[in-house]
């Protein structure tokens, strides 16, 4: 088989992993492609946006003990970078205190920009302090190119990490768009509950109009879970965070 799951190990992998993340969030349009970087196009601008976007996650990768970063490559055409994942494991609970604002948009110019930013990101976030208060692991990002989708390279990316999940027996989380939901159900993980992102507030100005609309809020996701030893029984399973058994709804 031509494609192979690598570990990213250094710094000069980045340029390509990150191009493959933006076109893979260009088809189809993923809103949180532009809150990562709002610069689009071929400016100087445009030119900075990408190697803010590439910079960005570099740096949180090399703080950060827990992350991982993985890619998929075709070998059939030299090495070529077609999906990429960041992997997280927490071995204790990330969150010993509850966390209301759980990512800073500080790459966003300060003001009405940002304050749009943050309110998605809180949306989106907001629920990790409450539910994964665990050991777990977290699927923070995954992205297959869409030259290169149905061919296995999100099982690849997917079951590292559910695979080392059981090894260490913990739980393991993504947050999911519309589009990446029926992979991570096909591979494991069970949906628990919707995610609502709105940026509606009184008297909102132009210019938080027109980015309410170049994002086409308001918008969901999907929290997902997957036990430990990763079989979830309806009506049986127990959901740490509610503490009983629960259905799948």
């Amino acid at each position: 088989m031509p494609l192979e799951l690598r570990e990213v190990k250094s710094d000069n992998e980045w340029n390509e992993l990150i191009q493959c993340e933006c076109e893979s969030y260009e088809d189809p349009f993923n809103p949180f492609y532009i809150l990562l970087r709002p610069e689009q196009g071929k400016s100087q601008q445009a030119r900075q946006g990408f190697k803010d976007l590439r910079d960005r996650p570099l740096a949180w990768h090399k703080h950060d003990p827990t992350s991982r970063w993985f890619k998929v490559v075709d070998t059939d055409i030299g090495d070529k970078v077609i999906g990429g994942a960041n992997w997280n494991t927490f071995m204790e609970n990330p969150y010993p205190e509850p966390v209301d604002h759980p990512l800073e948009g500080d790459w966003w110019p300060e003001g009405e920009p940002r304050e749009f930013a943050n309110k998605i990101l809180d949306d989106w976030l907001q629920h990790r302090s409450r539910k994964m208060n665990r050991p777990h692991m977290l699927l923070a990002i995954c992205f297959v190119h869409p030259e290169h989708r149905r061919r296995g390279a999100a099982s690849l990316l997917v079951r590292w990490g559910t695979q080392r999940a059981d090894e260490l027996g913990i739980e393991a989380f993504v947050e999911a768009t519309d589009d990446g939901k029926p992979c991570y159900e096909a591979l494991g993980f069970t949906y628990m509950n919707t995610m609502y992102m709105d940026t509606a507030k009184r008297n909102p100005s132009k210019k938080w109009m027109e980015m309410s609309n170049y994002l086409r809020m308001p918008m969901h996701g999907y929290l997902m879970w997957r036990p430990k030893g990763g079989t979830f029984k309806e009506g049986k399973t127990v959901i740490p965070w509610d503490n009983n058994p629960c259905k799948n709804s």
